[in-house]
């Protein structure tokens, strides 16, 4: 699906339609830098508040948000530097849309069908950073598809902060390394 010339809003409409539920697919935060961005985190999958809000971002009420938003701005990341997507981009939990499930294999591979538009759409892309596990999984695609540099760090979930007490400092390590490393 490599289309030129598209803006993520674009982007964000072809997956709602592809995937034929336009509320399960929640868009990019307008506060972000978007498609001006250098930088986008990729997480697995919107979670029930992302979709309840209608956008990915650090905004949203829940923990991972929260705790990636305290993150970012001890690293000092701007927010006009970010944009902010899934893996997958549309909500794989339950019908309520109140419990969001881990991401199967055949998730991930569909989901990934869109990260290169996304991409695209980024013309001052220097840097992914790949937000946990499942979204390590596409690292290897992404390999193929961008010359921006692919870093990783720990899920910001509190599942992981709390059982993991250094996962925060090294997640702050890891952006401000990404910063210093795509310096002007």
């Amino acid at each position: 699906m490599c289309i030129i010339g598209m803006s993520l809003r674009t982007v964000v409409e072809k997956i709602r339609e592809d995937h034929g539920d336009a509320s399960a697919v929640p868009e990019f935060d307008p506060n972000n830098g978007n498609d001006d961005a250098k930088f986008l985190f990729l997480f697995e999958a919107p979670g029930a508040k992302a979709v309840k809000t209608g956008y990915i971002s650090f905004d949203n009420p829940d923990p991972s948000a929260k705790n990636f938003r305290q993150q970012l701005e001890s690293a000092g990341i701007e927010r006009r530097e970010i944009a902010i997507w899934n893996t997958v981009p549309w909500y794989i939990g339950n019908k309520s849309r109140s419990l969001i499930r881990p991401a199967k294999h055949a998730d991930i591979r569909s989901g990934m069908a869109y990260l290169e538009p996304i991409i695209e759409a980024m013309p001052k892309l220097r840097c992914i950073v790949l937000v946990g596990g499942a979204a390590r999984s596409a690292h290897v695609f992404l390999s193929q598809v961008t010359e921006a540099r692919i870093l990783s760090c720990h899920h910001t979930s509190a599942k992981v902060m709390n059982t993991n007490p250094a996962a925060a400092q090294e997640n702050i390590r890891v952006f401000q390394f990404m910063k210093q490393s795509v310096a002007d």
